[in-house]
């Protein structure tokens, strides 16, 4: 569906900007964006699904909503394999995707995330719920990813994400980030020169979608250049879907 869109093969697209097709009484506008978006995640590499979400955890906006970071997620732990679990289902309880990485010794760490769109919360304990009944016993090596378009103060209660590191200073292990945040993360990844050539067009490609989606971020003059120049276009990718001649 990426491709698709980004060749302007389907205005599918326009389902998620409230423009309701006749014929559906209904759409699961989360259900269908994370499976567009995140479902091709699960054919890249472990460490670029590292990197990805390092980029997008570990960004100023990230931490202006959250909050400090546990500082031991992501430090001195380099995955070997990555476990996509769309719509886990446990005790009446289904989050929307849970990641889990692990390494050659035997460590891990797991991604819990819940995404929505135009919809509110399940209900103000949602978030809550999906902590405490799902990743119960996986809290030290976790996180829970709240990805919105309105993420402040959701939920107002944020003791059971709360952890002390060793020095003592608190952090947070609920990291909400905002659509718009997101789609800068993949701008700043796309633009960067360590990134692979896999996880550098998916960025490019989820990237066109959330901007057809109105999602769109303002990457300032320096990074809109870089962009420019790394990012392949059309004409130029390996393997090419729908190419044309004039």
């Amino acid at each position: 569906m990426l491709h698709a869109i980004a060749r302007k093969k389907s205005r599918a697209y326009t389902r998620y900007l409230s423009v309701q097709p006749p014929d559906e009484p209904r759409i699961s506008a989360e259900d269908e964006i994370t499976s567009i978006i995140f479902g091709p995640l699960e054919f890249l590499s472990a460490p670029d699904n590292w990197t990805l979400w390092q980029r997008v955890l570990q960004g100023g906006a990230s931490m202006d909503v959250s909050g400090p970071l546990p500082p031991d997620y992501f430090s001195d732990f380099s995955p070997d394999a990555c476990v996509f679990e769309f719509w886990p289902r446990k005790d009446m309880i289904e989050p929307d995707l849970v990641i889990r990485f692990s390494n050659h010794l035997g460590e891990t760490r797991s991604l819990l995330v819940e995404l929505k769109w135009n919809a509110p919360l399940s209900g103000a304990d949602q978030l809550d719920k999906q902590w405490l009944r799902y990743q119960h016993g996986e809290h030290a090596n976790s996180l829970h990813v709240f990805l919105a378009k309105e993420v402040r103060g959701r939920p107002e209660d944020r003791r059971p994400w709360t952890c002390v590191d060793s020095d003592g200073a608190a952090a947070s292990r609920l990291r909400g980030v905002h659509w718009h945040a997101f789609q800068y993360a993949l701008r700043r990844l796309a633009a960067a020169p360590d990134t692979s050539a896999p996880l550098r067009r998916w960025c490019g490609l989820a990237g066109g979608f959330l901007a057809q989606v109105g999602i769109r971020s303002f990457a300032g003059f320096q990074d809109a250049v870089k962009l420019a120049a790394t990012i392949p276009d059309g004409d130029h990718d390996i393997v090419q879907f729908w190419k044309g001649s004039v």
